[in-house]
């Protein structure tokens, strides 16, 4: 079944259709022209013989002498017959040598056409008649002029045909075979290098298919696969780590709890003073779990979530998102823009955003000092920022803090909690938007948080 559906076979089978398609053409044509020359030429020829045959009966009677001599063809092989009524009504019949025993012996014609007859034992004949009246007398000249050579012409005509044909079915199908198996090459290798990717037992995500240097489809081809094969192999490498950096932070608080639980059980009865303590550390743990495992649920869904974007005001909207933040902020929020600015985004994953990053400033940004949601248009989107005067973020880490689970090293420390996963939800809600993220340095010191949205074709909207 495969070798059916390889690329051999159906070059094989495309090139032999084409070959057998050309070769009756090429038959039905010279079939066709050369037939219809000779049916041309037996016509000429059967004017001349009537001339002749003419000049023949000028006296009705016959001068079969005078036809030999004259008669444009091979007489042995053209037959002849003239009826000559005469006046008083006797019909008299004259026949070339052979004539008569050519129409008694097993006379059955079968037509092929109005001129042309096929007869048992004989072969085809191009037959005419002719009937000439002159003063009472009534002479019907009936000629039969053998085709049998032009069918030999038919026949050779038709055998050469097949021997070209089968020549060239059985040339084509080696020669594409061969072809198939050089152009196929690449491909094959390709196929293998794949199977042995597929089948590593323990495979390291580094895996590259062999490019070849041609043909220029395949070699594009490779290359697209080694793209797809990168990406997906960063994904697993991602999903990996995403695993094992979601046990360690879910092992924290549980080695906590675990730990007041069997503290309880071996000195609870005896002091009873420790039980509210281990019990606020494991309200407290248990909440962390909680909130990561939220955390962890809402970035699953948003990875195949996709969310309906409008146009909005989001300089109203950050100005509610401050409004409402502000009593449970360290910071004094500020906000600079436009009295009106229009985004082409959805409304609640920007806001959902700007609550992330004054969170995340809140925990990391020294009390009483200043935090601005900016906002201005550049070209066909909007820019918007939130600035900060915190310690900042090294260029070496800016590009990885939107990773799932990373802490900058000095605020992994109890005295700020959280889950590592605030911005990565935050880049993903911007980019559930249409929208992008990223974090510089602000002046004269800082970070700065960047998000462009799409700006709506018409404010009217």
């Amino acid at each position: 079944m495969r070798g059916k559906s390889s690329s051999a076979a159906r070059m094989a089978r495309a090139y032999n259709g084409l070959i057998v398609a050309l070769m009756l053409l090429i038959f039905v044509s010279v079939i066709s022209v050369v037939g219809g020359r000779l049916i041309k030429n037996k016509r000429d020829d059967a004017v001349q013989v009537m001339t002749t045959l003419q000049h023949t009966f000028a006296q009705h009677e016959p001068d079969w002498d005078y036809w030999r001599d004259n008669a444009p063809l091979n007489t042995r092989l053209t037959f002849v017959r003239v009826r000559v009524r005469q006046p008083d009504g006797r019909v008299s019949d004259y026949y070339t040598r052979h004539t008569k025993d050519f129409l008694e012996d097993n006379f059955s014609t079968w037509p092929l056409s109005s001129n042309v007859q096929y007869q048992r034992g004989q072969g085809v004949y191009y037959h005419v008649e002719k009937v000439v009246k002159k003063a009472g007398w009534r002479t019907t000249y009936s000629v039969w002029l053998s085709l049998n050579n032009m069918i030999e012409i038919f026949k050779l005509i038709s055998l050469m045909t097949l021997l070209v044909t089968a020549f060239g079915v059985i040339i084509g199908t080696l020669g594409t075979s061969l072809l198939a198996k050089r152009l196929n090459r690449p491909l094959v290798a390709l196929t293998e290098a794949t199977k042995q990717i597929t089948d590593q037992p323990d495979a390291n995500y580094h895996e590259r298919l062999p490019v070849p240097e041609a043909p220029q489809e395949v070699r594009e081809l490779s290359q697209e696969f080694n793209r797809l094969l990168h990406s997906l192999n960063e994904q697993v490498i991602r999903d990996n780590q995403f695993v094992s950096d979601a046990s360690h932070e879910l092992r924290t608080p549980l080695t906590a709890i675990r730990g007041h639980v069997a503290l309880l059980r071996r000195h609870g009865t005896e002091h009873p003073e420790l039980i509210p303590d281990s019990l606020a550390v494991i309200d407290d743990e248990s909440m962390k779990m909680q909130k990561l495992i939220e955390s962890l649920l809402a970035l699953s869904r948003m990875d195949h979530a996709e969310v309906q974007v409008a146009a909005f005001d989001v300089a109203g909207l950050a100005r509610r998102v401050v409004s409402r933040f502000q009593p449970q902020s360290k910071q004094n929020l500020k906000v600079v823009m436009p009295r009106r600015l229009m985004v082409l985004a959805n409304a609640e994953s920007v806001e959902h955003a700007l609550l992330s990053l004054l969170s995340n400033a809140n925990k990391y940004v020294p009390a009483n000092t200043i935090v601005t949601i900016s906002g201005q248009p550049v070209g066909d989107h909007v820019e918007l920022s939130v600035a900060d005067l915190g310690p900042g973020i090294p260029d070496s880490e800016k590009a990885r803090v939107f990773d799932r689970f990373f802490r900058l090293d000095e605020s992994r420390s109890k005295a700020i909690s959280g889950t590592g996963l605030g911005l990565a939800i935050t880049r993903r809600l911007i980019t559930l938007s249409g929208g992008s993220i990223r974090v510089v340095d602000n002046q004269p010191q800082g970070s700065r948080f960047m998000i462009n949205l799409k700006a709506p074709v018409s404010e009217s909207l």
